[in-house]
């Protein structure tokens, strides 16, 4: 039973890639018996692609309960679950997905929604329909005009935060700086504070190169970049320790000894995060002005339509938006002013 008084979460949940499993998961959650009762969700996308996938999986007692807010009207040949097979398919599902993201986003930053979560999209179809954003977050950044954001794996056992995220592997070296290394602290800090009521979060910072560089051996990234912007935290006030050998880091924060491990790259943090949470993690971005939420898993073409897509991380994902938007965590990250750097 409701707290006397307490309004339900609005939680608009976006389609995702309409050939994905993203519809799908999110229809399975809604449906699961765990789900809060204090959720109330309003469905963004192809009014056809939820209708159909509810009508496959039996579910469509969910959208008798769901309103609808529909942002693209694909054609029949353009719906169908798995992997399109030619360019004006992955176009269209592309356009479908970026509108159902751009008027989700606007909902919530205008009040209709209390948070926003996403369900997953292909980015390779974002860039075939035309549209310049390596995936949600940057495109979230841009919907909102947040300077700072960041992606933060979320679990019951470990956190990750990345400093650089969808870009190639050989670009992060030049890619990182002192500035961006001491934001994604602050922001880690800040995100474990609001959403898991930590008050002084333990963050441990990993470094880029083996052994965190072995005191310039295997590079001089960890001396030059990572430690200053440490020893900048350290002196904003936050418990920061580093740069630490990622294959040790991430063992400890498993072990609970830190509440969240920044990490320089993307398949650093994601590859430990997903071996511990790929059934139950979830996305969040920080430094948005809005809670947004999403699972932790891909698209799954192969997956798609066969009604067997987990939708745990979905259900998952739904419940910490809720959570959030009861504690106000989408309240405005401060962060503080960046002090010199020696």
């Amino acid at each position: 039973m409701r707290e006397a008084g307490r309004r339900r979460a609005r939680l608009a949940i976006t389609m995702g890639d309409p050939a994905g499993i993203g519809p799908e998961v999110a229809l399975r959650a809604l449906a699961s018996p765990p789900r809060s009762p204090d959720i109330e969700p309003l469905l963004v996308g192809d009014a056809a692609v939820w209708h159909e996938t509810a009508a496959r999986l039996r579910l469509t007692g969910v959208l008798g309960r769901a309103p609808l807010v529909t942002t693209s009207d694909l054609p029949a040949r353009f719906r169908r679950p798995g992997l399109p097979s030619s360019p004006a398919a992955r176009a269209a599902c592309g356009a479908a997905a970026h509108a159902a993201i751009v008027e989700a986003a606007r909902l919530v930053r205008t009040g209709q929604a209390d948070a926003l979560v996403t369900a997953p999209i292909s980015k390779a179809h974002l860039a075939a329909a035309g549209h310049d954003v390596p995936g949600h977050t940057e495109l979230l950044a841009r919907l909102a005009g947040a300077a700072r954001v960041r992606m933060m794996m979320a679990g019951p056992r470990l956190r990750v935060v990345l400093v650089t995220i969808h870009i190639p592997l050989a670009a992060v070296p030049g890619a990182l700086t002192v500035t961006g290394i001491y934001d994604s602290i602050v922001l880690a800090a800040a995100g474990v504070r609001r959403h898991y009521g930590v008050r002084r979060p333990r963050i441990a910072v990993a470094g880029l190169n083996p052994h965190a560089g072995e005191h310039g051996l295997f590079g001089d990234e960890e001396e030059r970049l990572i430690a200053p912007a440490v020893r900048a935290a350290r002196r904003a006030g936050l418990s920061a320790a580093g740069p630490l050998a990622a294959d040790t880091a991430f063992p400890q924060a498993a072990a609970g000894a830190y509440d969240v491990v920044v990490c320089m790259y993307h398949d650093q943090g994601l590859g430990p995060f997903k071996l511990l949470h790929f059934a139950d993690g979830v996305n969040v971005t920080l430094g948005l002005p809005f809670v947004r939420t999403s699972p932790d898993h891909g698209t799954a073409f192969d997956l798609a339509g066969k009604g067997v897509a987990d939708p745990s991380s979905m259900a998952a994902a739904m419940a910490m938006a809720a959570t959030a938007r009861r504690t106000r965590a989408h309240s405005a990250l401060v962060i503080p002013r960046r002090p010199a750097v020696r």
